[in-house]
C-alpha cells in the first residue's frame, strides 16, 4: 500500500508541475534594439503558431524584468487609394510584306483591308473593328504618337475562342517604323469554362511620356487569325502604401477517402474525386487562399473545405473553376480565392480524379500582416510572449490602457524587427494533451484497483505459504 500511496503522490506532483508550466509567459519574439518609447514591428501568421486564441488575446509584451508593458494590435491601412486612368490607342494589322513606307502611311491614317487591298482614309480614326480581312497579318501595330503621358500597361482584347486562349507576343517600340527596340516578351491568356474565367491580358510597358511613337506587337503563338477588338494604355497611380502581404505554403497528402466530401454526413454521395488533406500548426485568420499545382496542365472544377478539428464534418469553403496553364515557359494560374476571416486547421482539396497519381497540390494561404504598437520603458530587451495560463483577455485590457495613455498625442512610431526565438511548440497549452478530470479518475480508480489485487494475491501467497 505504501509503494501504491507513493506512486499516486508522484502523479499527483507531476500533475501540479504540468500546471505550473502551462501558467508560464513563454517569449516569442525578442527586440534589442529600440531607442525610442514608441515601438511598433510587424506581427505575422507565425505568432498565431504559439497562440491559443485567433484573436491573440494571450498575447503579452515585457520588459527585462518581466512588467507587461500596454500594447494594441492593428490592421495596416487597406484604404489604398488606387486611380487607374484608361486611354484607347490606334492600331492596325500590317499584312506580311509591308515596307516601312506602308507602315508610315497607316499610321497617319485609319485603314481598312479588303480583298487583299489596303484602303486609307484621310483622317485619322479608332480602327476597333477590322472585317472581311483575308491578307495574314504579320503583326499589329498600336499608334502612341498622340499620346502625351506615360505608358504604364497595355491592355488588350480579343474575342474568347479555342484558337486564341494563349498567346505569346513580343513588343517593340519604333519612332520611325525602321528601327525597332525590344520591350519585353509575354504571354497573354483568355479561358472560359462554365462561368469561370482567366484573363490575363496586359503587357507591362514601364514608357515614359514620348518614348516610343509606335509599338509592334508580333504574336508568335496563337496569332493566326487573331482579330484585336480594342487596345487601351492604363496608367495606375497609387496613394499611400500597399498593406504588408503575408503568404504562407502547406503541403497536404493524399486523402484516405476518394469520395466527395460533399454531403457525407447525409451518405448519399459517392462521386470519385482526387483529394488531398492539409493541417496547418497555425491559427491566423486568412482571407485569401490559392492552390500551386505547380507544372500540371489544369483547368476543371476545384472544391476546398475546411474544419476545425476531425471531430466536426467537413465545411465548404469554396467551388468553381481552377485554372493552371503553361503558355511557353511562363504559367498562369487564377487569382487567389477570396474567404471570410477562417481560422480552421485543418483543410481538404478536391480536383477531377484523374490527375490523382499525377498532382500534388500546395496549399496557399494569404492574409495582410498586423502591426504590434507598444509603449516602451527604456529597459530592452522587449519580448513578445504567450500567457499559457491565458485566463484574462490581454489584448482587451492592454489595448484600453494603451488608448487611454495615447489620448491626444500625436507621435513618429519607430519600426523595429523582432527575432524569433523558436521556442518548442510543446510548451504551449494549445499544443499540450489536455487530460479531463473524469480521465484522471478513471486512471486513480484503475491503479487503486490493480494495487488493491495485488495486495491481495501477496496476502493470499502468505496465507498458502503459513498453510504449508
Amino acid at each position: 500500500m505504501n509503494s501504491i500511496k507513493k506512486y499516486l503522490t508522484a502523479i499527483a506532483m507531476a500533475l501540479g508541475f504540468s500546471a505550473v508550466c502551462n501558467a508560464e509567459i513563454v517569449p516569442v519574439y525578442k527586440i534589442d534594439a529600440a531607442t525610442g518609447s514608441y515601438v511598433q514591428t510587424t506581427l505575422t501568421h507565425d505568432i498565431y503558431r504559439y497562440s491559443a486564441d485567433a484573436q491573440l488575446t494571450d498575447l503579452v509584451v515585457t520588459d527585462q524584468q518581466g512588467n507587461k508593458l500596454p500594447y494594441r494590435i492593428s490592421a495596416p491601412d487597406t484604404k489604398v487609394s488606387v486611380k487607374t486612368q484608361q486611354t484607347p490607342v490606334r492600331f492596325f494589322p500590317v499584312p506580311v510584306g509591308a515596307s516601312p513606307e506602308t507602315l508610315l502611311v497607316l499610321s497617319s491614317a485609319s485603314i481598312r483591308l479588303d480583298d487583299n487591298e489596303i484602303s486609307v482614309s484621310v483622317e485619322k480614326g479608332n480602327n476597333t473593328a477590322i472585317t472581311g480581312q483575308t491578307t495574314p497579318t504579320d503583326f499589329y501595330v498600336v499608334d502612341l504618337s498622340d499620346l502625351k503621358t506615360q505608358a504604364d500597361t497595355l491592355a488588350i482584347l480579343w474575342p474568347i475562342n479555342d484558337a486564341h486562349q494563349y498567346l505569346e507576343v513580343e513588343v517593340s517600340g519604333t519612332n520611325d517604323m525602321t528601327n525597332w527596340a525590344p520591350i519585353t516578351n509575354t504571354t497573354l491568356v483568355q479561358l472560359q469554362k462554365e462561368d469561370e474565367y482567366l484573363t490575363r491580358n496586359k503587357i507591362a510597358l514601364n514608357l515614359s511620356e514620348m518614348q516610343y511613337a509606335y509599338l509592334r506587337l508580333k504574336f508568335t503563338r496563337g496569332g493566326d487569325n487573331l482579330k484585336l477588338t480594342s487596345v487601351h494604355i492604363e496608367n495606375t497611380h497609387q496613394i499611400a502604401n500597399t498593406p504588408a502581404a503575408d503568404t504562407w505554403e502547406v503541403q497536404g497528402t493524399l486523402a484516405e477517402k476518394q469520395d466527395s466530401a460533399m454531403l457525407a454526413e447525409r451518405h448519399t454521395n459517392h462521386l470519385p474525386v482526387a483529394a488531398w488533406e492539409f493541417e496547418r500548426d497555425d491559427i491566423a485568420p486568412v482571407n485569401k487562399i490559392s492552390i500551386d499545382l505547380g507544372n500540371i496542365q489544369y483547368g476543371d472544377r476545384i472544391t476546398i473545405f475546411s474544419r476545425h478539428s476531425s471531430k466536426q464534418p467537413w465545411q465548404l469553403v469554396h467551388q468553381g473553376i481552377w485554372f493552371n496553364a503553361q503558355v511557353g515557359s511562363e504559367w498562369q494560374r487564377s487569382d487567389a480565392v477570396s474567404i471570410y476571416s477562417n481560422s480552421d486547421t485543418q483543410w481538404r482539396v478536391e480536383l477531377n480524379e484523374l490527375v490523382r497519381t499525377s498532382a500534388k497540390p500546395t496549399l496557399v494561404f494569404h492574409r495582410t500582416a498586423q502591426t504590434l504598437q507598444f509603449i516602451a520603458n527604456n529597459s530592452a530587451p522587449y519580448n513578445i510572449a504567450i500567457d499559457n495560463q491565458s485566463t484574462t483577455d490581454h489584448e482587451a485590457v492592454s489595448a484600453q490602457i494603451f488608448s487611454q495613455l495615447m489620448a491626444g498625442k500625436d507621435v513618429q512610431w519607430e519600426t523595429v524587427s523582432a527575432a524569433p526565438l523558436n521556442p518548442d511548440l510543446d510548451s504551449f497549452a494549445r499544443h499540450q494533451v489536455h487530460i479531463s478530470w473524469k480521465t484522471i479518475l478513471f486512471w486513480l480508480v484503475l491503479i487503486s484497483a490493480v494495487g488493491a489485487l495485488i495486495w491481495v494475491a501477496v496476502r493470499l501467497v502468505g496465507q498458502m505459504k503459513h498453510a504449508q
